[in-house]
């Protein structure tokens, strides 16, 4: 499994519509895709940040989403595109020996 894990800065009055939003728009988006297995968001209310944890069963699997799909999702976000300040990649249960 690979974690795809992206940071937002989110004003909290803006924290519950970019959630919903968020669902709507890119979590219904990437459930169509095969390998993705789901994801979790966390609010950090002293950093006003929201965290994106998402589980893909293989990097090739979440690398095969088409880039005009992406820029077609984060489109619909509209008013609620958020600046993403890190994203990081990890693998999990996967070790050499």
């Amino acid at each position: 499994m690979v974690i795809e894990w992206l940071k937002f800065k989110v004003p909290p009055e803006k924290w519950e519509q970019f959630i919903l939003r968020d669902e709507e728009v890119w979590t219904t988006g990437l459930r169509s895709f095969p390998g993705f297995l789901g994801k979790e968001v966390w609010v950090d209310s002293v950093e006003n940040e929201v965290v994106m944890f998402i589980r893909w069963e293989t990097r090739e699997l979440w690398k095969s989403v088409p880039q005009n799909i992406i820029d077609e999702l984060d489109a619909k976000m509209g008013d609620l595109q958020m600046p993403m300040t890190e994203s990081r990649e990890y693998q999990v249960g996967k070790f050499l020996h």
